[in-house]
């Protein structure tokens, strides 16, 4: 009797974790971009050897940092611009009095570029909120001169038309970006970062449909384990809680169902406007 009730127990658990499992792959389903080619190799499929990332406030980074993190282990050369010190962003959870935020900030995405073994992290302070409404020659020129000293040969920044989030800083550090590698003198090769459009449709409401309408397709996919972004929002702890005040959704949670990092290779032909 004892045998048949271990038996029943066990057949149940199997059944349940089999559902759960059932449940996960359904649920990443409805999140990732299907059929996009994984990355193996920084250095094969993308030929590169030295990258750079250039991004406007402290915590992007967090959208690439498994790409940061593979070219790392590959013995590629990263370097990382941040234009802004992220001093106007709300504190989630409060850290420090607001006129310091920015302080903070720049420590963690500095202490986070460290521990991703980012090789050369410049951060500017370009004004958090106001990157908009700076000159923009100014913008591409500073951007142009971190290209000049980091030498990149490949450049990964936010899709100028849909930044992930249709952020202003976001878009304009995209667009300046672009402009700055397209003035360059070296062969780049210039990468977009993206966001599902699976997740931005589905569950990103009227503007998470818009980001996904203007973003191109992915080109490629890099796996992006749950570890380092929970990790990595851990060194954010002023905004550690923002996934969940914003979306509702724990990192341990959106990270178990997003596990893919997407980008899409500017290629010559892409809108400079």
């Amino acid at each position: 009797m004892r045998r048949v009730v271990l038996i029943s127990i066990a057949a149940a658990a199997a059944i349940l974790l089999l559902a759960v499992l059932a449940g996960l792959l359904i649920a990443r389903s409805m999140v990732g971009e299907p059929g996009v080619e994984r990355l193996s190799s920084v250095t094969e499929d993308l030929g590169a050897q030295r990258l750079l990332f250039v991004f406007a406030h402290p915590d992007d980074e967090i959208t690439a940092n498994a790409l940061m993190r593979r070219a790392v282990a590959e013995g590629v050369h990263v370097a990382l611009y941040t234009a802004t010190r992220g001093e106007a962003g709300t504190q989630y959870p409060p850290v420090i009095d607001q006129p310091n935020l920015g302080v903070v900030r720049e420590a963690e995405a500095r202490k986070h570029g460290f521990d991703i073994g980012v090789g050369r992290h410049t951060v500017e302070d370009l004004g958090d909120g106001q990157l908009a409404g700076r000159d923009f020659e100014d913008l591409v020129a500073r951007v142009s001169a971190e290209i000049a000293v980091a030498g990149p040969d490949t450049v990964v920044s936010f899709h100028p038309q849909s930044a992930i989030s249709l952020h202003p800083d976001h878009m304009t550090i995209g667009r300046a970006t672009a402009e700055a590698v397209a003035r360059s003198d070296r062969q780049i090769n210039l990468v977009w970062v993206l966001a599902p459009r699976p997740a931005l449709n589905r569950f990103g409401g009227e503007q998470g449909a818009r980001i996904a309408s203007l973003q191109p397709a992915p080109d490629f996919a890099v796996a992006a384990p749950a570890r380092d972004k929970r990790r990595a929002w851990a060194i954010h702890h002023s905004q550690s809680e923002y996934l969940q005040a914003e979306y509702g959704l724990p990192p341990w949670l959106l990270y178990t169902l997003w596990t893919e990092e997407y980008y899409a290779l500017a290629g010559e032909g892409w809108d400079r406007r």
